[in-house]
């Protein structure tokens, strides 16, 4: 880490956090969600006990450190918060104490310094907003993995190259203004700038307007992070794919960030995006990546990435129905009226939807209330296509199991597109989003 960079959190800790208000609410990143790293990382297989060790580099003021700490404060799990600017240590600890957290160890040590002196290695790794500040990020990358479990996982983010376009743009326009100033003066002129901004910038466009800016403005640690930082760069999708290669690890999925979909994942998936048949069909034969990569492009809109991390290749199992003793389960849970609602309105087009703009819509049959009803996280895969087969589906003349198993990952396919469906082993680590449930209503 460049000493610029050291100095720049020293000043600025990031992001800007108030201990006081961990009274009032919890942030939850996505990305370390462990029903999502157990799904998408674990197979649904992983044991989240005393012995379950999370690393957070580059841990900032200390969002995804207290988020995992709350998760595995009940079974004991414990996290590393590794950060070398003491002043932004200073207020993720006391975020930590005005929870009561006694699972954090606190390391005051850059990546490279940490893997150096090698620690006993880590289930998972969160390292979010920090590799593509490194002077060296396959070399960060590198470092994190010496220190990753066999069959560990990592949630990385990483800026966005078509997405940051306004930013990388408006650094280009500043950077002849920027000699001769010290960080202070260089944050003075740029808030003077934004304060002016012409209505068709492209900081608003990525933003969404004036709201964006005005928050801008209230807060210089982000206008320092996203606008003057000394040190970064940016990945397109199939940079981030040659970047987890560089250190032998493969993406094992996307996901979401925070302020861009709490179920990311769905902005890389060609269905969501095109609607031409023929287009979609041509596109669909392409390999994965490049699949993801046309959406980006065509999107124009992820100013990051956020992704799994494995040794093991898991891309394509992550989407499918799962094995056949593992437990689907919803991870949104539906309301209370969810499938009464359901049932009244079988035979008409609905939209379920999860309150935070991800919705289908779809014309359920009177069975389909039936099937998903039984989705609750004890009966496994190969239980479901019996009750499916057995007690749902009207008998036909034909094999009624291979009917049962397409018709069970359609429903799977449909309700794992936002992360509304997960799996795990059945009773195994199965905690619901806090913050979404789902709805039906007539379109």
């Amino acid at each position: 880490m460049s000493q610029k960079v050291r100095e720049l959190y020293e000043q600025f800790p990031y992001p800007l956090r108030d201990p006081g208000q961990e009274k009032d609410r919890l942030l939850m990143p996505p990305i370390d969600t462990l029903s999502r790293v157990n799904h998408y990382c674990f197979g649904g297989t992983k044991e989240f006990d005393a012995t379950f060790r999370a690393l957070v580099a580059g841990g900032g003021t200390g969002d995804s450190m207290i988020w995992l700490a709350e998760q595995l404060r009940d079974v004991g799990g414990s996290v590393t918060y590794l950060e070398p600017s003491a002043a932004s240590t200073k207020v993720a600890r006391a975020r930590a104490e005005a929870r009561g957290l006694s699972n954090v160890t606190y390391v005051n040590q850059t990546i490279s310094e940490f893997a150096r002196s090698k620690p006993e290695p880590f289930d998972y790794i969160n390292c979010a907003g920090v590799l593509h500040h490194l002077e060296d990020p396959e070399e960060g990358l590198r470092d994190l993995t010496s220190v990753l479990k066999a069959d560990g996982a990592m949630g990385i983010m990483v800026y966005g190259e078509h997405g940051r376009l306004a930013v990388t743009e408006w650094r280009k326009m500043i950077e002849p203004l920027l000699e001769g100033k010290d960080l202070q003066q260089q944050l003075a002129m740029t808030r003077t700038l934004l304060s002016a901004l012409p209505e068709d910038n492209m900081l608003l466009k990525m933003g969404g307007g004036p709201g964006f800016i005005k928050g801008l403005l209230e807060n210089d640690p982000e206008i320092v992070d996203l606008l003057l930082h000394p040190v970064e760069c940016a990945y397109d999708v199939h940079g981030v794919y040659d970047f987890a290669s560089s250190a032998g690890l493969h993406v094992a999925a996307f996901t979401g960030f925070f302020g861009f979909g709490g179920t990311g994942k769905a902005h890389y998936k060609i269905d969501n995006l095109v609607r031409d048949p023929a287009i979609l069909r041509e596109l669909v034969a392409k390999p994965l990546r490049d699949q993801q990569a046309f959406c980006e492009r065509f999107s124009g809109a992820m100013p990051l990435h956020a992704f799994y991390l494995t040794r093991e290749d898991k891309s394509q199992t992550a989407e499918m129905l799962p094995d056949a003793e593992l437990a689907p389960y919803f991870f949104v849970p539906p309301n209370k009226t969810f499938f009464d609602d359901l049932v009244a309105l079988a035979g008409q087009p609905v939209l379920i939807e999860d309150g935070s703009g991800n919705a289908v819509d779809l014309t359920g049959g009177p069975d389909l209330a039936r099937l998903l009803a039984v989705f609750d996280g004890k009966k496994t895969v190969a239980e479901l296509v019996a009750i499916l087969r057995d007690e749902i589906l009207d008998t036909q003349p034909i094999d009624m199991n291979s009917i049962a198993i397409n018709t069970l990952g359609a429903v799977w396919a449909l309700f794992h597109k936002f992360d509304w469906m997960l799996s795990s082993k059945p009773g195994g680590w199965q905690k619901t989003d806090g913050e979404r449930t789902l709805s039906v209503r007539k379109i």
